[in-house]
């Protein structure tokens, strides 16, 4: 017997035992074994590169997280990937030739007439949520993906169905949901009104709070723009640049305008939305109605400030009435004892303390005008304005101008109160700091409002410094205002003066 044919034998074990790295070399006769050699080279070569995508495939196919598995045409298992096996706890004896809706657990329609219905007039890959068991009992949820499988012809063969496990997912989405009707009830249940707009402030969620606080009915948002209820302009632009700079503002004080027109003092806390290019979308936040604790404030603040004032009106008569008097007696008897002596010596004595007197009379007047003016009491702001300015006139020959509207009407005692003390803290301030010779004053009154406008032409100081080092002028300006709901815009420069603008609206409460 020829040996090559041993060799031949030899060969296509090694074929079997999947080494196909040996070739056998032909001989010198070149016949018809030779020949059969060469085939079977190229049988190794065609074996050799099969065996190699064989391997590469199954270790795709096996390193899949998603379970896979491979159908015959009648719907029954032929292959699983290695993640069934390690989902469902099952060998994979035990799928061969088992159809795959005996994994399912027990729903309406089979799964593989649902892949086959779908596939067939739709030719896509189609999706269909079902559930698994594993042998543990366990129920797994599952999304299941479906693609003909065909052979090299073109002919379908098969199916290939990819099932992901849905159980992380579906925790996850019960988790969120659970969350979200947290959030959502805390969301609807806040007493304050919380909010989300689009990038340029149209609301687009608002809770029953908001609703309330803008006295608006659940219709939809329809031009309704956060910002556009900002009353002052100043507050919104403010807002705006805190928001585009810092991504977010901390309870800052503004007033809103609600649909019926009327306003109220509320403090809103805000962040910016944006997107993974960090664009700003939208913004959310918070706005608390503080009005009801600001009148509270303001009704305390009135009552101390009252209280002071009533306090110096007492103090005030107090020395007027008895200190003035004997004062004023002590000077008379001065004066008839004058009258009576001869001795010029006492006489000039006498003199002398008649005059000492006078200044201390003069003075305990300005105290007690200080204090409390009678001018204010019995004639109203502008009479005891115009008497303070020629009072001090003379006392720090400083020049006033003030200027009042024409029938300037008679205010709330207590707010005439407060603005007379506002011009005498402006005029102390400026004799103090300010080196000024010049102070114009100018009462102004209208329907809605009275604007104080108090002016000097002294060396001016840098408000922002001035606030930071404690500020009490300004502090004492503002608490007198505060009660009454006014403003206060106070503008100041180095060798340019300073200018104190207050605004005070008129109601039915202020007016006399």
């Amino acid at each position: 017997m020829d040996s090559r044919f041993k060799k031949i034998n030899r060969q296509l074990t090694e074929y079997a035992l999947g080494n196909f790295k040996k070739k056998l070399k032909p001989s010198q006769r070149l016949d018809e074994v030779d020949a059969f050699i060469s085939c079977i080279n190229m049988l190794g070569e065609e074996l050799k590169e099969t065996t190699i995508s064989k391997n590469h495939f199954n270790n795709i196919f096996n390193s899949v997280s998603d379970m896979i598995f491979v159908l015959d045409t009648k719907g029954k298992i032929q292959n699983t990937s290695l993640s069934v096996h390690e989902t469902l706890k099952k060998d994979a004896a035990i799928f061969e030739n088992k159809f795959i809706d005996t994994l399912e657990v027990k729903r309406d329609n089979s799964l593989f007439l649902y892949i086959i219905k779908y596939l067939k007039n739709n030719k896509h890959p189609v999706e269909v949520e079902t559930s698994f068991k594993t042998s543990e009992g366990a129920i797994i949820p599952v999304l299941c993906a479906a693609v003909f499988l065909y052979d090299e012809k073109k002919q379908k063969i098969g199916y290939l169905v990819v099932a992901k496990d849905l159980s992380n997912l579906k925790q996850y989405e019960s988790s969120l949901k659970e969350s979200e009707a947290k959030y959502r009830k805390l969301f609807e249940e806040s007493s304050d009104c919380i909010f989300i707009t689009d990038q340029h402030g149209n609301f687009m969620d608002i809770n029953i709070a908001g609703y309330k606080l803008f006295k608006k009915d659940k219709s939809p948002f329809q031009n309704f723009n956060l910002f556009n209820q900002v009353l002052k302009p100043a507050e919104k632009k403010y807002l705006l640049q805190e928001l585009k700079k810092n991504k977010s503002v901390v309870n800052f004080a503004i007033q809103i305008k609600r649909l019926d027109e009327s306003v109220t003092d509320c403090l809103i806390s805000a962040n910016t939305i944006e997107n993974d290019n960090r664009k700003i979308t939208g913004y959310s936040g918070i706005i608390k109605d503080i009005s009801k604790q600001k009148a509270t404030e303001n009704l305390v603040l009135k009552t101390i400030v009252n209280t002071q004032e009533t306090e110096r009106k007492r103090f005030a008569k107090d020395i007027h009435d008895s200190l003035g008097q004997q004062l004023s007696a002590i000077k008379f008897y001065i004066g008839t004892s004058v009258a009576g002596t001869t001795d010029e010596k006492q006489k000039a004595l006498l003199i002398k303390s008649n005059e000492a007197l006078v200044t201390v009379l003069a003075d305990m007047r300005n105290i007690c005008f200080n204090l409390m003016p009678k001018t204010l009491e019995n004639f109203g702001l502008a009479a005891s304005l115009k008497e303070l300015c020629r009072q001090t006139e003379v006392n720090e020959k400083l020049n006033f101008k003030l200027k009042t509207t024409p029938d300037f009407p008679l205010l709330n005692k207590p707010l005439e109160i407060a603005i007379f003390r506002i011009v005498q803290e402006f005029i102390n301030n400026s004799l103090k700091h300010s080196k000024a010779d010049t102070i114009h004053i100018e009462l102004i009154a209208e329907m809605a409002a009275v604007t104080i406008i108090l002016k000097d032409n002294g060396t001016g100081f840098d408000i922002t410094t001035a606030i930071n080092n404690g500020g009490m002028g300004l502090r004492n300006i503002k608490s007198r205002i505060q009660p009454y709901g006014g403003e206060i815009l106070m503008t100041s420069a180095a060798g340019k003066g300073t200018q104190c603008k207050i605004n005070i609206p008129l109601n039915s409460i202020n007016i006399q």
